[in-house]
């Protein structure tokens, strides 16, 4: 089973969009997905509760930082872990960051973005001298003007490597809480992040 996450420290950067989004991408490629919330918020759980069968995408609440050892719970069952993390800094961020394959994120390309990674950068750091390597890459996300040199130095500088994907703002992904179906650009964008080499 292959794992991804999507997390950021600051609420607004769509990572909730964005888990549930490509859990119903891959579902649509006919994966077994299992999106786990692990937002105490619950919004996956609640948009599971309407949508998910419909896309034939099965969600859990996870409340406990236990994220790492529940991989080898569900890999019997299914081929993807897709996972939702909380908009804070937790033992939570650090059982996701221990447990998934690869961590993507979300930053619109905002100074109040950027500025709130110092956070996740440090906890990096420290996951790093106990051995674990989170494999991250931060996602320019809700994209309308497109990110600045400024801005792309100012996430280097914190030592994180920035995806080459690019989500630009559209309709489409507010449409997703509404339970629309993913265009064929959506989820052939989504797709592309899965298959991207994440070091």
């Amino acid at each position: 089973m292959q794992t991804v996450a999507f997390i950021h420290q600051k609420g607004g950067t769509g990572k909730t969009t964005l888990a549930i989004a490509t859990a119903m991408a891959l579902a649509s490629q006919g994966a077994r997905v299992l999106l786990l919330d692990a937002d105490v918020q619950g919004t996956a759980s609640e948009w599971a509760s309407h949508w998910g069968e419909r896309f034939r995408v099965v969600a859990r609440s996870q409340i406990q930082p236990i994220v790492h050892d529940q991989v080898a719970r569900f890999a019997p069952m299914f081929e993807w872990m897709v996972v939702d993390g909380p908009p804070t800094l937790s033992d939570m961020t650090t059982s996701i960051l221990r447990g998934a394959d690869r961590v993507f994120v979300p930053v619109r390309p905002s100074f109040p973005d950027i500025w709130a990674l110092e956070g996740l950068a440090a906890l990096c750091t420290t996951l790093r001298t106990t051995g674990a390597n989170p494999a991250m890459r931060v996602l320019w996300n809700q994209v309308v003007e497109w990110p600045t040199s400024a801005m792309r130095a100012a996430v280097e500088s914190k030592g994180f490597t920035i995806s080459p994907a690019v989500i630009r703002w559209e309709a489409v992904w507010s449409n997703v809480m509404e339970g629309r179906s993913l265009p064929t650009s959506a989820v052939d964008c989504l797709m592309q992040l899965m298959k991207e080499p994440c070091e």
